[in-house]
């Protein structure tokens, strides 16, 4: 009886090390697969409904007011920090030419 177990040692030694490895494989298929079908069912695609059409032209008509609001104030703000005109009898330039035309008038008579 010795040789006969000394023959099946080796076969339950084998057995023992590869049989839990394949049942495990085994076991390892269809845990994946639902893990993989439950990933999918997670990353479904979120689907917003639809704005309403008048509330999109709400907003729009909104949007509009404000911009043409915006508008005008900063035209009313660009107006009172111009710097005022001056008249063109104020100018240097202006008034030295004209005292040169005149001069030189006064010189040819």
């Amino acid at each position: 009886m010795t040789s006969v177990s000394a023959a099946r040692s080796p076969v339950v030694a084998l057995s023992a090390t590869l049989i839990p490895g394949w049942v495990l494989a085994q076991a390892a298929s269809p845990q994946t697969e639902t893990e993989l079908q439950q990933e999918m069912r997670h990353r479904r695609a979120i689907v917003r409904p639809l704005t309403p059409i008048e509330e999109v032209q709400r907003d729009v008509d909104r949007a509009t007011t404000e911009l043409g609001q915006q508008d005008r104030e900063r035209g009313i703000v660009r107006d009172l920090n111009r710097p005022p005109q001056r008249a063109p009898q104020a100018d240097q330039d202006l008034k030295g030419g004209i005292q040169t035309r005149s001069l030189n008038n006064l010189l040819r008579r």
